[in-house]
């Protein structure tokens, strides 16, 4: 009897691990993001024996895109995969992006109405083509003003708010405090990429693309906004900001800038890289023309490769991975934005803000939230505009020369593709 019971408890076992659906999410998160992830994933698994998620860490973006549009060729999609909009327009391209609509809209497993304008509108907005839903938002971050709080009390100014006071505030922050003849602190830093010259683009009311009513994308780069922007950089470059291709946390902390514009993804990195030397903050990115802040991130796709139950179970695994609770323990422990409204009222959110009120800032600039076209193009424009911004910034091409080089290479991108 007790020999039967063991091989039907081995029979119930071995069936139940059968019955376990696996999901495999590809992903780009290292480093102490990665290991974040890894917990959501380990506690779902947890809560749910029938379904087994994989995360598997690809890489940085780059190889990450790279694996996803290799696979979509070649065969072997995971199940769910982390992509940035214009990686999910090239894909809904070749018909592999699964349509959310009939999850979201399930009475059963879906979000009801109020769950689903729960998630805030920017990222509502930016998983969805027309209307059909692709996407839910998941490593989502807006741009914010860090700020070396010792270095602005002892020169008695307060934060910018405006581009002007931005200005003047580098001008005055720019110190050679040994008098050697070389700046020891920048009044500012920025990066001389596309991604920096966006985010100012954008306070200054101007864009790269510009969709017409007929659906055509029309090329606004060689703008009066493009322009001052880039005259902007131009008189800050060296003067009065440092400028570097890569990420400034580094010499944010080592003091040699007091303030850099970034994403709210950089917090753990700039609190590294600050602690013991200086204080530090962040606060909304200084007022141009507009308040429109550059939105940026990774949303999360299915394909529709993946047999019925793998959908099931991985869009049980999305909705997961967005409910309040664990979007805000993601958003605490790397400091990308909780993507629902309601995760605010959480006891980990409630806490991180008493300790820490300036948490809430990024939240207060969503309303102002604007994201990159949804086009499959938008890598190689990308691409066309950062080679552009260099080149003005380094003296290869003067501001015109460069903007209407740009434009027409952006025109001939969209001539490619039809847009």
């Amino acid at each position: 009897m007790r020999r039967f019971l063991v091989v039907l408890l081995t029979v119930l076992l071995v069936t139940l691990m059968m019955a376990k659906v696996k999901v495999t999410f590809w992903h780009a998160m290292g480093g102490g993001h990665g290991k974040t992830l890894q917990e959501i994933v380990e506690f779902f698994n947890q809560q749910r024996p029938d379904i087994e998620v994989e995360a598997v860490y690809i890489g940085n973006y780059a190889a990450l895109q790279q694996k996803l549009l290799a696979a979509a060729q070649a065969g072997g999609l995971p199940t769910i995969s982390q992509a940035y909009s214009n990686w999910t327009a090239k894909l809904i391209y070749s018909g592999i992006v699964e349509v959310l609509n009939s999850y979201v809209n399930d009475p059963q497993i879906g979000l009801s109405k109020a769950e689903w304008e729960d998630i805030w509108e920017v990222m509502r907005l930016n998983c969805t083509w027309d209307d059909k839903i692709y996407a839910v938002p998941f490593n989502k971050s807006i741009y914010v003003l860090y700020v070396n709080t010792d270095a602005l009390a002892l020169a008695g100014l307060k934060i910018p708010e405006t581009i002007g006071e931005l200005k003047r505030a580098a001008i005055l922050l720019t110190e050679d405090f040994d008098n050697d003849g070389t700046i020891d602190q920048y009044g500012f830093g920025f990066r001389s990429t596309v991604d920096h010259f966006q985010v100012f683009l954008a306070l200054n009311g101007g864009s790269i693309l510009q969709k017409g009513p007929d659906g055509k994308w029309k090329v606004t780069i060689n703008s009066p906004e493009s322009r001052e922007v880039l005259q902007f950089l131009l008189d800050l470059k060296d003067k009065y900001a440092l400028v570097q291709g890569g990420y400034l946390d580094g010499p944010f902390g080592e003091g040699k800038i007091a303030m850099f514009i970034e994403t709210v993804a950089s917090k753990p990195y700039v609190d590294a890289a600050s602690k013991g030397k200086h204080g530090w903050t962040w606060a909304p990115v200084p007022v141009w023309k507009t308040r429109n802040v550059q939105f940026a991130g990774t949303d999360v796709i299915m394909f529709s490769t993946a047999k019925p139950e793998e959908k099931k179970a991985a869009w049980e695994f999305m909705k997961f991975l967005i409910s309040p609770e664990i979007t805000a323990y993601w958003a605490v422990k790397t400091g990308y934005l909780p993507v629902r409204k309601s995760a605010t009222e959480t006891a980990i959110w409630k806490k991180l803000v008493a300790e820490d009120p300036a948490a809430e800032v990024p939240l207060i600039q969503l309303p102002y939230g604007v994201f990159d076209p949804q086009i499959g193009v938008w890598a190689e424009i990308r691409s066309i505009v950062g080679t552009m911004v260099s080149d003005v910034l380094y003296g290869k091409k003067t501001i015109e020369e460069g903007l209407a080089w740009a434009e027409a290479e952006i025109k001939r991108e969209l001539e490619k593709e039809g847009l």
